[in-house]
C-alpha cells in the first residue's frame, strides 16, 4: 500500500498530471480560440461580476452656438453578476485492480490510464455543457443560453435591456453563404456593430462539409490558431469557420470571441488530489483522487454574435 500512495503520487504529479489543463483546453477549437485570445483568466471573489452597456447615451448632437447647454444623466450601464459553476472530477483504483495490475510497472501503467480517462471525462463534460445546458443545473453558462435572442443572461433580461440579446434563426433549413435573408452573409451583417462583428463560426461535421461544397473555390486559407491545434479550418467574412462534434445537430454559431472570456476562480484551476486511501469509508485497500474546478464563461456583448440551429446539411 505505500508504493501505491506514496510513490504512486510522486509519479502522476511528475509525468500524468501535468498538461490536464493543457488537453480540456487544446482538445476543442472553441476554447483553443478563446486560449489564443488570452481570454481564460483567473479570478475570484463571491460572483463573476462585470459592466455592461446597454443603450447609447444619445446626447450627442448639433446646436446653434448660443444655444445654452442643459445637463442631464442616463443610464447606459448595468451589472453583469454570474455565479460560479462548479465541477467535480473523480477517480478510484480499487482493490481488484491493484491485484490484476501487481508490480510496480503495471500499477504506474494503471495510474497513467486513471488519469488519461479523468482527462477524457472532464473533456467530454465541457464540451458538451458548453452547448447544452447540464442536466443538474449547475454547469458553466452554455452557449446556446448567451447567443439567444430572448434567454435571460448574467441577470438581465431582454426585455429590460432589448440590445441585451443576440440574432437567431429558428426556421431557415437551407444553408446559403450570400443572398437573402436567411444566408450566412445576412445575419452576418445583422451581428456587425462598427468593427465588431463574429470572429468564430462553428457548426456540425455534416454542415462544414456543406458549407465546403458551397464554398470550396473561394477558399484562401485557414486560421493559423486552429491549423496549429489540428483543426481544419477557412476564413469566411473575416471569421474562423470550423466544426466541432458537440455542436448539436442542425446548427451554426456565430461568435465575437472578443468580447467572450473564460472566467476560472483561482483556488479552483483543475485542482487535484493526491492520491488517498479510503480506508474510512470501509475500502482500506482502495484509492480515491478528486480533481475540482470552478468558472463560468462570460460574454459582454451579445449582439454582435447569431446563431441558426433549424439548418439541414442534406437539402
Amino acid at each position: 500500500m505505500a508504493f501505491v500512495i506514496d510513490q504512486l503520487n510522486a509519479v502522476t504529479k511528475k509525468y500524468f498530471d501535468s498538461d490536464l489543463q493543457v488537453q480540456c483546453y487544446d482538445d476543442s477549437p472553441f476554447w483553443v480560440k478563446l486560449k489564443s485570445k488570452n481570454a481564460v483568466k483567473l479570478d475570484g471573489g463571491v460572483s463573476i461580476q462585470y459592466p455592461i452597456r446597454y443603450q447609447k447615451l444619445g446626447f450627442a448632437d448639433a446646436t446653434d452656438p448660443d444655444a445654452q447647454l442643459v445637463y442631464e444623466t442616463k443610464a447606459t450601464r448595468t451589472a453583469a453578476s454570474q455565479d460560479w459553476a462548479y465541477y467535480y472530477a473523480k477517480q478510484m483504483m480499487t482493490w481488484d485492480e491493484k491485484v490484476k495490475n501487481a508490480g510496480k510497472e503495471k500499477i504506474v501503467d494503471l495510474a497513467k490510464e486513471k488519469v488519461q480517462e479523468m482527462k477524457d471525462d472532464q473533456y467530454h463534460r465541457f464540451a458538451t455543457d458548453l452547448w447544452t445546458s447540464n442536466p443538474s443545473g449547475n454547469g458553466i453558462t452554455p452557449l446556446s443560453t448567451i447567443v439567444d435572442s430572448a434567454d435571460t443572461f448574467a441577470g438581465i433580461t431582454v426585455a429590460d435591456a432589448s440590445t441585451w440579446a443576440s440574432w437567431e434563426d429558428a426556421s431557415t433549413t437551407v444553408l446559403s453563404l450570400y443572398g437573402g435573408a436567411g444566408s450566412l452573409a445576412y445575419y452576418h451583417n445583422l451581428a456587425t456593430l462598427g468593427k465588431n462583428h463574429p470572429t468564430m463560426m462553428l457548426t456540425t461535421r455534416n454542415l462544414y462539409s456543406k458549407f465546403m461544397s458551397l464554398f470550396e473555390g473561394q477558399r484562401i486559407r485557414a486560421d493559423n490558431d486552429l491549423a496549429d491545434a489540428g483543426f481544419d479550418s477557412c476564413m469566411f467574412l473575416n471569421a474562423a469557420i470550423t466544426s466541432d462534434s458537440y455542436v448539436p445537430s442542425g446548427d451554426i454559431y456565430a461568435l465575437d470571441l472578443d468580447h467572450y472570456e473564460f472566467i476560472i476562480h483561482s483556488g479552483f484551476n483543475f485542482k487535484l488530489t493526491d492520491w488517498f486511501t479510503l480506508e474510512q469509508q470501509g475500502l482500506p485497500n482502495h484509492a480515491a483522487r478528486v480533481m475540482s474546478f470552478a468558472g463560468n464563461l462570460k460574454c459582454d456583448l451579445r449582439r454582435t454574435s447569431f446563431k441558426m440551429t433549424a439548418l439541414d446539411w442534406a437539402l
